[in-house]
């Protein structure tokens, strides 16, 4: 299967959608207490990040447009690989904050790709 610029957009922001409902509306305490939540969220940020790292391969221009898209990167190699070392306060905080604004340059640069690669659906 040829993979698509578009299509990894996609499935980042998915990740990043899924991660921002289970988190919902809980504070920091009751993220912390909350191991299925931990996990749950951790593992869509993983996936974006996965995502992510794709499409720096497939198309380092397109991704040179994500602001820190290299630290993105990054951190999902640390929640993959690195998880003993893993800050929950961290990630909650990626969560909270840096995952919307990321979701919303996601979301602009897909509504901005051409209909015929799938992309501009949203």
């Amino acid at each position: 299967m040829e993979k698509r610029p578009d299509a990894l957009i996609e499935i980042a922001l998915r990740a990043l959608r899924q991660a921002r409902k289970f988190l919902g509306s809980r504070t920091l305490a009751a993220y912390l207490a909350d191991d299925q939540c931990q996990s749950a969220v951790e593992r869509q940020l993983e996936i974006a990040g996965d995502a992510l790292g794709g499409l720096r391969k497939l198309d380092a221009a397109l991704f040179g447009r994500i602001p820190e898209g290299d630290l993105i990167v990054a951190f999902r190699n640390v929640l993959a690989h690195r998880y003993a070392t893993l800050d929950h306060r961290r990630v909650y905080g990626i969560a909270t904050t840096r995952a919307s604004k990321l979701q919303s340059v996601l979301e602009k640069m897909l509504a901005q790709m051409p209909e015929e690669g799938g992309g501009g659906k949203k």
